[in-house]
């Protein structure tokens, strides 16, 4: 299964030509992963932070810009997870405006106790079959 959102272009998203600056890019990654958390996973993304304390933190990115998007594009992302670990798990997110992908952002992000100093931790059962439903494969 994927986790599909749809996400709006706005002014602040934008160099002064109006194209998306490639940075911007990033935070809408972000954004759709916290979204991710909020309703695919089912947790608040700030309760998961600061309640249940743990966080994905980046620990390896790559994208590809493919075609520029514009103020006012109505973007949808689609994000798949591609692998799970131990203690990471890689995922891809992409942004297309109907049939033509704008970019694709792949990430390992890692899943971290941030009960004292931020540590990797191992992914607990109920995590890794919340995370599993969104395997590419499945």
């Amino acid at each position: 299964m994927e986790f599909v959102c749809k996400k709006s272009i706005r002014f602040h998203h934008c160099d002064p030509a109006g194209i998306v600056f490639y940075p911007q890019c990033l935070v809408l990654c972000n954004e759709v992963i916290e979204d991710w958390f909020d309703e695919g996973i089912g947790v608040d993304f700030y309760k998961l932070h600061a309640d249940i304390r743990r966080g994905v933190p980046m620990r390896h990115l790559e994208v590809d810009f493919i075609a520029p998007s514009m103020h006012g594009d109505d973007l949808t992302f689609t994000l798949v997870v591609n692998r799970i670990g131990n203690t990471s798990m890689d995922i891809t997110t992409t942004a297309a405006m109907g049939d033509e992908v704008r970019f694709r952002a792949k990430q390992t992000v890692v899943w971290a106790d941030l009960g004292g100093a931020p540590r990797a931790t191992p992914i607990e059962g109920e995590w890794r079959e919340r995370f599993s439903r969104f395997l590419a494969s499945s």
